[in-house]
Formats: C-alpha cells, sequence, structure tokens
C-alpha cells in the first residue's frame, strides 16, 4: 500500500521534463543562428558567472577556465600586467601575498573540471553493466527518425509527408515498415504506447525503485543534448522552422528510451546493476559547488586576464576624454553622416572614414534600425524576420519586380538537378555524366574560385528586388497576422525613436546613409551567423532601405518636426548595405536622384571605397597563410576570393575578439584604435535628463551584446562542450544542424574557425553618463541589473561631468584609478596593426591620413 502511495504522489513525466528542460541548450535551428549566452540556464536562476561556471562544469563535464598553464604563459609575455594583478587581488581582500603566490607557482591539474552527468549516475551505469555504445546502438537510429521528420527540404522522403505528431506518424509508420534500423522490440514498444506512458514504463523497468527521474531524464537529455536542445527549441517556438513540424521533447524522450530499452533486453540488463549512489543528485541539492583552492587560482588569473584589457581601455579613453580633441564635423559641418550597426565588426570602416574625412559623423544603432517587421520578397514562399528575436513583429515588408526576373544560370542548375535527380534514367545520366563534369568544375574552383549556387550573399536581396512596399492606409486591417506596411504616423514614430537614441536630432549633413550590413561566404553553414544580430541573423538591406525611404517623406518629416526633430528639406537618406566579409557597400534606391545628389553620393561613394580598401587591409592580417607585405588592393582582393571557396572555414573572423561596448557619444573614442573589440551605441547623454533614452538602449543591448560576447568565450574557453569543435568534419543535418560525419549528435556553439583568434574576456559596458542617472536606470531595470550585479557583463560609467570613470562591483561603485598605464600613440591606424597578428592593446591615433 505505501508503494503504491509513493507512486501516486510522484510528479507526472510531463512535468519532470518541465524541470530537467530548462537546461538544455537554447540554440535552435542553424537558419536563424542568433548569439546567446551559453549558461543562460545558470543565469536565469540568479547565479553570478563563477556559481554558473562551476554549476555547469557538474552538468557538462566542460573545462570552468583556459588551463593556468596559459595564463602563466601570458603573463610571462606581458599580456596580463602587474597592475592588473594587484587590482583583482584587492578586490578579493584576504592574503594577497599568498593567493599570489600560489597563482605564479602553485601545483595544479592542468585545467578545472568537474565530472559531468554523462560520466557518472544511472545512465552510465546501465551502459557500463550492458556493454552497450551509445553512440553505436542507440543515437544512430534515433538521430535518423528525428532528422527525417524534421527535415526541411533535403531528404527525398520524410515522415513529415504524412499527418499528425512525430508520435503518430511514427506509430503509423511502424505498423507498415521499420525504417532505418528500429529494432521489432522497440517498434512493439512504440506502437503500444503513448509517449507518456511509455516513458513512466520504462522508469519504472530500468531503475530501482528509489530512483530519482528527474535526474536520470537529464541523463538521458545530456547524452545527446545536441538534438534534445534543439527539439525543445522548436517545441517552444515552431515558427522558428520555415516548415513546422510538431514535435515535443517527450515523444522524443519516449523514443530514445524504447530504442534503449529493446538494446538493454538483448544484452540480458537488470536494473539492480545500477549503484545505490548516484553522484549527479548533488546537482539538484547544491545551487553551486564549493569552490576549490585549484578554482580560486583559475579564477583569479582570468579576472587578472579580464582586468588586464579593462584597465588597458579605460586608461586609452580616459587619455582621449582629457585631450578634448574635436573634429569639425562634431561642431556642426558634416558634409556626410554614416549611421551603422553597432556590430563590432564596424568599428574599424567607421575609423577609416574619420581618419579619412573631417567632414564625416559616424553613428552606431542596432541595425534593424527600428524597423520591427517580417520581408517577403517577389519569390519567397515564406515572410522572413528582420528584427530581433525578443520582439516580436506584426508588420510586413513586400518586394516586387518590374518586368521580367533574372535568373542565374547556377539557380537554373540547381532547379533542374531538384527536378530530375530522383528519375530513373535520368538519375543514372546526371550521377554518370554530370557527375563527371562537376568533378572538373570542383577541381576548377580550387585554383580559381568563383560564385556558385553554394554562396550565401548579403546582396542577394537586391537582386530581384525593384520595389519596396512599406506603406499602408490609416486603419487597413491585418493579413496572415501582419499589418501590411506602416502608416505615417508609424512610420515617424520609428524613424524620430532611432534618430533620438543616437543623438541626431539637429545639424543634419545633406547626406545621410543608413548602412546595414551582413556577410557573403560559401559552403558555409553557420552563414546567418555571420549576418546582423539584430535582423534575426540576415542582412540589414531590407531594413536599411526601408528606413531611409521613410525618412525621405515629406509626411514622416513634418510629424518629426512637430517632435523637434526637423530635417532640411534639403537631406538626403540613403540606405546601404556593407558586406562585411567582402568589404563592399551597395548603395539603394539612387535611381530617381537629382543631379546634384548624385554628385554628392558620388563622393560618398568614393571615400567608402578608399575607406573599404584600408578595412580589408587590416583585416586580412589577421589570416595566417597571407603574407607581409602587400598592397590595399591585394588584400581586398584576398578577402573577396575568400568568399567563394568552398573549401575555406574563414570568409571572416565575424565577432571574435568583442570585448567592450560603448554607449556614448563619438568624440569618446574617437582617434582611437580599438582593434574591432567594440561594439558601438552612439548616444547624446545631455539629450537624456531622465535617463529614459538609456534604458531604451541598454534593454536590448546589455543581453544582446552580452550574449554574443558569453557564447565566443564559452566556445574559446572549451570548444569540445562549449563549442561546434572544427567545421572540416561538419555535415548539415535536415537543415536543422550540423553535425560530425553522418550520425552525430548536432553541435551547439561556435566551431574552431570562428574562435581561435578570441581572447576570452566579459564584456565591458562603458556608459557616458552622469552616475546618478546611470544608477536609475539599473535600480528601475531588473533585467538589466540582474546582467551587471551576477557578474556577466562587467559595467563602467564614464560621469562627463565630473570627468571620471566609476567602476561597478560588488553592487556599489567606485572610482577607478588608471595612474601609472601609458597607452601606446601611433601616427595611424597602419602604424598601429602593422605586422601584427594579434590581438592589439588599445591605442590613441594622431588622426594620420
Amino acid at each position: 500500500m505505501e508503494k503504491k502511495q509513493n507512486k501516486r504522489s510522484r510528479p507526472s513525466v510531463k512535468d519532470l521534463l518541465g524541470h530537467v528542460r530548462h537546461y538544455l541548450p537554447s540554440q535552435g535551428p542553424i537558419k536563424d543562428f542568433i548569439h546567446h549566452n551559453t549558461l543562460h540556464m545558470f543565469q536565469d536562476k540568479g547565479l553570478t558567472f563563477h556559481e554558473a561556471v562551476r554549476q555547469a562544469s557538474r552538468l557538462y563535464g566542460a573545462n570552468e577556465y583556459l588551463p593556468i598553464a596559459e595564463y602563466r604563459a601570458r603573463y610571462a609575455a606581458g599580456r596580463i600586467g602587474e597592475h592588473a594583478i594587484g587590482e583583482v587581488l584587492r578586490l578579493e581582500g584576504g592574503d594577497s601575498d599568498r593567493l599570489r603566490e600560489s597563482m605564479l607557482h602553485g601545483e595544479y591539474a592542468a585545467v578545472v573540471r568537474r565530472p559531468s552527468f554523462r560520466d557518472q549516475g544511472y545512465l552510465a551505469d546501465i551502459v557500463r553493466s550492458s556493454h552497450i555504445i551509445l553512440e553505436e546502438q542507440v543515437h544512430p537510429i534515433v538521430y535518423r527518425l528525428v532528422a527525417n521528420y524534421l527535415d526541411q527540404g533535403i531528404a527525398a522522403i520524410s515522415l513529415s509527408e504524412h499527418e499528425g505528431s512525430f508520435w503518430q506518424i511514427l506509430r503509423a509508420q511502424l505498423v507498415v515498415a521499420r525504417p532505418f534500423g528500429v529494432s521489432a522490440g522497440a517498434a512493439e514498444l512504440i506502437r503500444a504506447f503513448d509517449a507518456e506512458e511509455l516513458i513512466g514504463k520504462m522508469l519504472s523497468e530500468m531503475l530501482p525503485a528509489n530512483a530519482d527521474h528527474d535526474v536520470f531524464l537529464l541523463e538521458v537529455l545530456m547524452a545527446a543534448r545536441g538534438w534534445s536542445g534543439v527539439i525543445a527549441q522548436i517545441e517552444e517556438r515552431p515558427e522558428s522552422l520555415n516548415y513546422r513540424r510538431p514535435i515535443s521533447l517527450l515523444e522524443y524522450v519516449a523514443l530514445y528510451l524504447a530504442v534503449l530499452r529493446a538494446e538493454l533486453n538483448h544484452a540480458g540488463f537488470k536494473p539492480d546493476a545500477i549503484a545505490p549512489e548516484n553522484p549527479n543528485l548533488k546537482f539538484f541539492k547544491e545551487e553551486s559547488p564549493v569552490e576549490d583552492e585549484a578554482e580560486t587560482v583559475s579564477r583569479l588569473w582570468h579576472e587578472s586576464m579580464e582586468m588586464s584589457f579593462y584597465l588597458e581601455s579605460i586608461a586609452v579613453i580616459a587619455s582621449n576624454a582629457k585631450s578634448k580633441r574635436s573634429r569639425s564635423a562634431a561642431e556642426g559641418k558634416a558634409r556626410l553622416q554614416a549611421v551603422f550597426c553597432i556590430d563590432d565588426r564596424e568599428c574599424s570602416l567607421r575609423r577609416y572614414l574619420e581618419e579619412l574625412s573631417d567632414t564625416i559623423e559616424t553613428f552606431g544603432t542596432p541595425g534593424f534600425f527600428g524597423i520591427d517587421a517580417v520581408y517577403q520578397g517577389p519569390y519567397d514562399a515564406i515572410s522572413i524576420k528582420q528584427c530581433p528575436v525578443p520582439v516580436t513583429p506584426r508588420h510586413r515588408l513586400r518586394g516586387t519586380i518590374r518586368g521580367k526576373r533574372k535568373i542565374s544560370a547556377s539557380r537554373v542548375e540547381l532547379n533542374f538537378w531538384h527536378r530530375h535527380a530522383n528519375r530513373l534514367w535520368l538519375g543514372w545520366i546526371i550521377s554518370t555524366v554530370f557527375g563527371a563534369v562537376s568533378m572538373v568544375r570542383l577541381a576548377l574552383s580550387v585554383h580559381r574560385p568563383s560564385k556558385s549556387f553554394a554562396t550565401a550573399s548579403s546582396f542577394a536581396a537586391s537582386d530581384d528586388l525593384a520595389d519596396l512596399h512599406y506603406e499602408r492606409p490609416d486603419g487597413a486591417p491585418q493579413s496572415d497576422g501582419y499589418f501590411d506596411g506602416y502608416t505615417v504616423a508609424e512610420m515617424a514614430e520609428r524613424v524620430g525613436r532611432v534618430l533620438r537614441q543616437i543623438g541626431l536630432t539637429r545639424k543634419f549633413a545633406p547626406l545621410v546613409v543608413m548602412a546595414g550590413h551582413g556577410s557573403t561566404s560559401t559552403n558555409n553553414p553557420y552563414f546567418a551567423a555571420y549576418d546582423c544580430g539584430a535582423c534575426s541573423g540576415r542582412p540589414g538591406l531590407v531594413n536599411a532601405r526601408a528606413f531611409a525611404l521613410m525618412a525621405n517623406r515629406h509626411d514622416v518629416r513634418a510629424l518629426l518636426k512637430k517632435n523637434r526633430i526637423d530635417i532640411p528639406a534639403t537631406t538626403l537618406f540613403v540606405g546601404a548595405i556593407h558586406d562585411t566579409a567582402r568589404d563592399e557597400i551597395l548603395f539603394l534606391d539612387t535611381e530617381s536622384l537629382s543631379e546634384s545628389q548624385a554628385s554628392q553620393l558620388k563622393d560618398c561613394e568614393a571615400l567608402f571605397e578608399r575607406a573599404l580598401l584600408r578595412n580589408a587591409h587590416e583585416r586580412v592580417r589577421r589570416f595566417a597563410i597571407v603574407d607581409f607585405p602587400r598592397t590595399h588592393e591585394k588584400a581586398l582582393r584576398e578577402a573577396r576570393v575568400r568568399t567563394e571557396m568552398l573549401f575555406e572555414p574563414r570568409p571572416e573572423y565575424n565577432h571574435a575578439t568583442n570585448a567592450m561596448a560603448i554607449v556614448g557619444r563619438r568624440s569618446l573614442t574617437e582617434n582611437l584604435f580599438l582593434d574591432r573589440r567594440a561594439f558601438f551605441n552612439s548616444y547624446d547623454p545631455d539629450a537624456d535628463k531622465d535617463g529614459s533614452i538609456l534604458n531604451g538602449i541598454l534593454t536590448p543591448l546589455v543581453p544582446v551584446c552580452g550574449g554574443i560576447n558569453l557564447e565566443y568565450l564559452f566556445s574559446r574557453v572549451d570548444n569540445r562542450i562549449y563549442g561546434a569543435g572544427s567545421k572540416l568534419p561538419h555535415n548539415v543535418f535536415a537543415l536543422i544542424g550540423v553535425g560530425n560525419g553522418s550520425e552525430g549528435d548536432l553541435r551547439t556553439g561556435l566551431p574552431e574557425q570562428m574562435i581561435e583568434i578570441h581572447d576570452p574576456v566579459r564584456l565591458m559596458i562603458v556608459v557616458e553618463q552622469r552616475k546618478e542617472i546611470v544608477l536609475k536606470v539599473i535600480k528601475q531595470n531588473a533585467g538589466v541589473r540582474q546582467w551587471i550585479e551576477n557578474g556577466w557583463v562587467k559595467f563602467c560609467i564614464f560621469d562627463h561631468h565630473r570627468g571620471q570613470f566609476f567602476w561597478y562591483d560588488s553592487g556599489k561603485f567606485s572610482v577607478l584609478g588608471t595612474s601609472g598605464l601609458n597607452p601606446p600613440a601611433f601616427n595611424d591606424s597602419f602604424a598601429a596593426y602593422d605586422h601584427q597578428r594579434g590581438n592589439i592593446a588599445p591605442a590613441l591615433l594622431k588622426r594620420g591620413r
């Protein structure tokens, strides 16, 4: 009677999965590769950064920090300074001399790592006692079934062609046949029970009576956390797939346990083989394991590495602020104003534009430019999101074609193959005759690469586009859940909000360029990770174009004037798209310009071309196979060829080396060489008396830039667990994700080729504003406060009225001194990076030409 009562008191399987699913990766399908905090599950529980690192190591078996030997090597090379170590030990408290001695000379394991859920526990005991190999006997069957069902367009025959949920289709299919190696025993279990019943049966049969079911279920999910994580994301956000596939984590676990149970029956498994003590039980009982001495030393080394960079950066910004150097553009004499995304890759292009001309002002804002919409091109079957993931778009933009559509030869070829390759005779001809031709083409592409159907181009949306429909009349109803376009009032609200946030409300230049960005690469499953995160992993071409068209309207400007934003009639907004991999720029909607406007734009294009040449020269230095010295033109050719190579895993380094985000006026950072490591969000502190504008900036900036930074950080600290490993053995599964070989688990995080030059330091956010206003914003914004107070990002204020920097630590701000630090100075950008491969310390520039 007592046993029955205990069974009835257990939580349901759905409740158990609801409890443990929180610990799964949150990376969704690769078409929308959005950067996020790898350890978001621990951040949401309120753990600090270092507490989460320890707890995650217990769950995943990941390295907590870099190897101690690597920190000591950086110290020996001068990349971790004595000043930084002293500051970290001062903040740590305790016996500084003893801690410093332990850091320099203590003997510890090469890297700090804890046993993972896969190393121990119920599932590990089951596998050891039965001598089965999950990766060979269970995972391939599960992966094939799930991938085939979720397939988004590459499978010849898919389970999803039938109606119903995954479990319903699977049961119906197993009545007819047993695909992908499903055993008779597994098929019988699946046909006989629904998903929840089957899991309950397996839990009672496979585990001891007193076993902790939520721990076992988490062990099962951790055995293939890539697939588990993506299924959980699809279940929560079915719209993340272009072609929806109803599947649940409950169904996935039921399938996994059915296949596992069938294998165990062959192996003669008995539940009494499971050890009575499960070390994984501690995971739920302790919020965070206690830090031992090796962890303390590793943590102090890591904080010292970070502090070295923070102090160098603040010292150079402080020196620049004290010099009060100004440019004529800052005095309202700009002939050109360019608004870029806050993306760190735009850091160097903005610097070169300013080096080349005293009459240009540059600004930074999230690259969707306030256009919270989906976009449907003239031949698109579905609408795609063009705004940040947390934003729910209610508007749709449409593209239409004038005249006949231009179809490239590669697209005709691709369509032919898709239509005919699976037919008996044409399939044979294609595989024998055209297969040989393709081999020749592949060989030629090694020596003479060119764009092909495998190339994802940031300019693609401009190839077919002629007209952008973005306007709708007042009162027009929704269609398919979206308003088709914006009313004039809605346009004015979005244009005004962006201009007010970046501080561009007066002294407009004759030409204002809204420069979105994207990236071109070939044969790259991570292409969405290289585009604009603010546009949900897509190029910002449509957003830049829509903003410029709206800002040029007389009725929009009339409404803006009522809100104290007076755009002169002589000011022209032009949309543009910057390809960060090819260092190309395309200006949009230039057909109807007047003669004087066309002349202005021609000068602008010439300036951008010169800046892009220099930008490519600086970028290409990071590629080891490119020799020094080289001309700017050769560097640009090298950058562009890399984007066309089928076998090139590094078309560019994307956000690698990102380390700070600066919210303030450009005068705070102009004439600084920050080595493409900074996100820039323009902000005029004097125009924000109550902090409302700052609150609007920090609310998206902190989680977005912080998420980018942490995904790079953790992928660099342990690429084996948090990252995706090398791109080279990756295959695309079902257009959902990538895995090694043909039957591996989905890989999460970033591949080696995106993070190998990255220094894993947490993002430092520098805000230019009075301390009292910033404190008010932080207190009122719980989401931002949690990031800062728990150390997921570091936070610093430049109080421009006091002329002081304030550092946030342990719940309070203190004055941060940088005395004794003398920032390096160079004549220009070239002098700063000349013949340097590695990351360069922040430096002052003397406005070189």
